[in-house]
Formats: structure tokens, sequence, C-alpha cells
């Protein structure tokens, strides 16, 4: 586990920022969304929101049994980071599933599920000469 930088934490939290998961399907091919519902309530954690995730939750159910990491892409303008995670918990209920049914409830939606990922890696992929590069 590591602790996400101040400045991806922060772009993971911007509400403007682009946010794409990949998962892996049964198959070993990717599977790829565009997630909007994703927070980081601190830097050891991230969570989302599972509203419309069909194939991603039963991906993401495979992957927590099989231990196989997920990766994250977020982009802010010229600036993008990987963030290479391992699948932790399927919450129904609590603090964070609250947390994220509040702010989701202002966008007129409402997440069955809230899948937390415990972040491993982090990658710049910005488009600069720091592309390529591990942060943590």
């Amino acid at each position: 586990m590591v602790k996400l930088p101040t400045e991806v934490m922060q772009a993971v939290n911007d509400p403007k920022a682009g946010k794409v998961l990949v998962t892996i399907k049964s198959d070993g091919s990717p599977h790829v969304i565009q997630v909007g519902s994703i927070m980081s309530p601190g830097p050891e954690i991230i969570a989302f929101g599972a509203i419309l995730m069909k194939e991603t939750g039963k991906n993401l159910e495979a992957m927590k049994k099989k231990k196989t990491d997920v990766a994250i892409l977020v982009t802010v303008e010229m600036k993008s980071y990987q963030i290479k995670a391992k699948v932790k918990d399927a919450l129904t209920s609590g603090p964070l599933f609250d947390k994220m049914n509040e702010a989701l409830k202002a966008m007129g939606m409402k997440a069955g599920v809230v899948w937390t990922v415990e972040p491993l890696e982090v990658w710049n992929q910005s488009a600069s000469y720091d592309a390529g590069k591990k942060m943590v």
C-alpha cells in the first residue's frame, strides 16, 4: 500500500477530472469505463459508487477473489495519473457508503454498492517529460 501524493488525491477528488477504471473480464481481456462517482476520502483509499456497473461489478468481484489489481486513470487538463490498486471491499452500508450517496444525491443518482480500492502504485502519465515516471 502507498499513500496518494496530494496532487493525485486532489485530481481524484476534482469533479471536473476525467476518471477511467480498467478491470479484467473473465476471458482476460480489459474492460474500461468512465467513472464519475469516484473519490479519495484519504490518501490510502479510493472509493467509487456502482450505479450502472453491471459487467464492471462482476469483474471486481472476480478480481477481488483472484487478487488481481485494477487500474485507474485520472486526467485534469494536461496532467494525468495512473493508479494501480488492490480491490478491497464492496460496501452496502456505513459512513463511506452514506458519504458517497450524499454526493450522488445532488446528481439524482444512488449507488447500491460502494467499492473501495487500496493504492499500490502511482505513475505520472501527464503530457510532459515526467510521463512514465513512478511517483510512489
